[in-house]
């Protein structure tokens, strides 16, 4: 089953970072009406992705590795991207563990001409337990901010994500709450100019992370306005 997450987690990290173009510029002659789809789109990406465990890191604990997420199809109503056609993004994160069961994170990426920073905060519910078959519980705050030459946007979350400890595998699962808001810079039209949209979805997610002697690698699926995601993490844990 590792070997299975490993290279499933694998191929869609290369896959992703090869992808075909997701023409985030075709945003320039955006719609009114594709301004709400397009910006649901960009919140699911957003905030999709962060968690694989609910094990807080514990103090002076580190994490670092990448993350990358990809949605199946552009929502019914965006016609800045090419319909049935996936897009997506990749960041590099950076946590660190803290007193009293809190984690700090922040995170960085650019993809076809979009930048993205971010961070948060996590706090577990209760004391950790490595014990096996034990549930692990934890709080996220995350936001995020994306710059592209014709818009940007802000995204916060706030999450629920529990694991099992299962030696070698771990499930996963999430429920949370995306909020975007999107406004449109340098349009085609110049009504649009200046205008921001702002929306709002609940997001649910399962996965699986395979835990190694000091690495891990992990996959999951999305759930978010009638839409479908992936995504898939690896990195270093102490």
């Amino acid at each position: 089953m590792s070997k299975i997450i490993a290279i499933s987690s694998l191929a869609f990290l290369f896959a992703i970072s090869s992808a075909s173009a997701a023409e985030y510029d075709g945003f320039q002659a955006v719609t009114a009406a594709s301004l709400k789809p397009f910006a649901r789109d960009i919140g699911s990406l957003l905030g999709s992705g962060s968690n694989q465990t609910a094990r807080p890191l514990g103090f002076s604990g580190f994490d670092i590795g990448v993350r990358a997420v990809a949605q199946f199809d552009p929502s019914s109503g965006n016609t800045v991207l090419k319909k049935n056609s996936p897009f997506g993004l990749g960041f590099v994160q950076a946590e660190i563990g803290m007193p009293y069961r809190l984690d700090g994170f922040v995170r960085g990426g650019a993809y076809e001409g979009m930048a993205v920073a971010g961070g948060g905060l996590r706090y577990g519910l209760w004391n950790v337990s490595d014990e096996k078959y034990r549930i692990n519980a934890m709080l996220v705050l995350m936001g995020n901010m994306a710059t592209q030459r014709y818009f940007s946007a802000v995204h916060f979350n706030s999450s629920l994500v529990c694991s099992l400890n299962v030696p070698v595998v771990s499930p996963y699962i999430g429920a949370g709450f995306d909020f975007t808001r999107l406004e449109a810079q340098a349009v085609s039209d110049p009504a649009l100019a200046g205008k921001s949209v702002s929306v709002s979805e609940p997001r649910y997610t399962a996965g699986l992370r395979a835990k190694f002697k000091m690495g891990y690698l992990a996959a999951g699926y999305t759930y978010t306005h009638d839409r479908g995601l992936v995504n898939a993490s690896a990195g270093f844990r102490f």
